[in-house]
């Protein structure tokens, strides 16, 4: 989904009630991952940055959401995944409930440490 919105506000009004509430989630552990974390609209979505360095994106696709993290941060929670896919520096789901916020959260504080090494 390409969208026209300038605010992560915005974009969270564009999507449906189940994924609004996933992605006001996601949004409330990367602000909460590092103390000097900026939320922006940038490439169409929501983004996250530590100075220069990209922490997060989030987006809903045609036929799915993603959550775009370091794949350095990934690869420890692999497993913990499950059948979600995982491409090189993204997480791709179907529906917000395919997501484990909990491993989510991990992957988010991992992609933080990284960002700031």
């Amino acid at each position: 989904m390409i969208s026209g919105a300038d605010t992560v506000e915005g974009f969270l009004k564009t999507v449906s009630p189940e994924e609004r509430a996933l992605f006001t989630k996601l949004r409330s552990l990367l602000k909460k991952a590092h103390p000097k974390v900026e939320e922006s609209m940038k490439y169409r979505m929501p983004t996250y940055m530590i100075g220069t360095q990209m922490l997060s994106a989030f987006n809903k696709q045609k036929n799915y959401l993603c959550l775009y993290v370091n794949p350095e941060a990934v690869k420890d929670y692999r497993k913990e995944l499950g059948k979600l896919d995982c491409g090189k520096s993204c997480i791709r789901f179907t529906k917000p409930r395919d997501l484990p916020l909990d491993v989510a959260a991990n992957i988010i504080k991992q992609a933080a440490k990284l960002a700031v090494a």
